[in-house]
């Protein structure tokens, strides 16, 4: 209990640094602090409910970053002696957990990637013995995959390709087992689509078109299970139809221009049907001019120039009609100027890159 009290005294010190408007708590905290480590060496305590902080409220009210990591580190370490004295009790590995994560979003803030990185990776050890430990709470094994899913994100961030799709990888494991556990759980299938996502995207950066291609190809049977549970969801069809863009993307990319038409034109059936339920929704109506311009970039790439013109003539329409439902609309204008003046609007990657 002392050790507790201790080190909540600690963590409230580490959130009042330069500011004079707690000035007043620090001096009251700082002999809380001493009363606690007395008690700590005696191995008794005589403290009342006042060691009870909220750190929520104090938020960040913290001018010392030094000063802050310092009261963290602290804190962890004490969070380690308690876990070392009472090993049976998750709360102090939690806690841990849930410090070295302060400490990584710190350095993080700082710019220091490699010791946020080292910090979150220690954190994510922990986080995995809890979910171990309670493996039957499927909230554990989601706390996982968020974890890593940040992990993942900070190493791309570092450049480090390799290291955050590994990172990605497991979480795929995870995500994978908790939609499996409940198939009908929404939620799970959308964090499972967010992490193949992830790798899509990765895979795709590092040009490894046939690896995105079957990450996507996953990603859109999952969209298709969404739908099939909820089909009135417009976020559900959305999601499918930009899933959809990316196969076609990646096809156009390999060169089978049969099979980018094919999801192209599905995309665009979607969003034309999206635009039916809600035309004055321009976010989506700008889609299906999107949608038609990669058909355009498609057929003028097979010399198709006769449908090439027509998708390119429909998506010039569709921009018309977006100006004329909206004379304010800057980005619309813009759109059509664009299309007017080129004959593809659209950066499509070159057909027949290699895998």
């Amino acid at each position: 209990m002392a050790l507790q009290i201790f080190t909540n005294a600690v963590e409230k010190l580490s959130f009042l640094g330069g500011d004079r408007n707690w000035l007043y708590q620090a001096s009251s905290t700082q002999r809380l602090l001493a009363i606690a480590h007395d008690s700590l060496e005696a191995k008794t305590v005589n403290v009342g409910d006042e060691c009870d902080f909220n750190l929520d409220d104090l938020h960040k009210a913290k001018a010392d970053r030094a000063g802050t990591l310092a009261a963290y580190e602290e804190s962890l370490a004490i969070r380690r002696r308690l876990a070392q004295v009472d090993p049976r009790n998750p709360q102090w590995q939690n806690d841990a957990a849930h410090i070295l994560d302060r400490i990584g979003d710190e350095y993080l803030d700082n710019g220091t990637s490699c010791r946020a990185i080292a910090a979150y990776e220690e954190s994510l050890v922990i986080w995995c013995r809890l979910a171990e430990i309670d493996a039957r709470e499927p909230q554990r094994c989601r706390d996982v995959g968020v974890k890593l899913n940040k992990l993942g994100d900070v190493k791309w961030d570092a450049a480090d390709h390799s290291g955050a799709l590994a990172v990605y990888e497991r979480s795929l494991i995870v995500h994978r087992r908790l939609s499996e556990t409940e198939p009908e759980n929404m939620r799970w299938k959308f964090a499972l689509g967010e992490v193949l996502e992830k790798i899509g995207e990765l895979r795709l950066a590092d040009t490894d078109y046939s690896g995105a291609l079957a990450t996507y190809e996953e990603m859109l049977a999952i969209d298709r299970e969404l739908l099939a549970i909820d089909d009135n969801s417009t976020e559900v069809r959305w999601n499918l139809s930009l899933t959809l863009d990316q196969i076609g993307d990646v096809k156009f990319a390999l060169g089978d221009m049969r099979g980018a038409k094919l999801a192209y034109e599905e995309s665009l059936s979607i969003r034309r049907h999206l635009v039916d339920l809600d035309k004055s929704n321009s976010h989506w109506a700008q889609n299906v001019s999107l949608s038609l311009g990669k058909i355009d970039a498609l057929e003028r790439e097979e010399k198709h120039h006769s449908a090439a013109s027509t998708a390119f003539e429909n998506s010039i329409a569709v921009d018309s009609q977006l100006v004329t439902g909206d004379e304010t609309s800057s980005q619309s204008k813009d759109g059509l100027s664009i299309e007017a003046s080129t004959e593809n609007k659209f950066a499509a990657p070159a057909a027949g890159a290699a895998a």
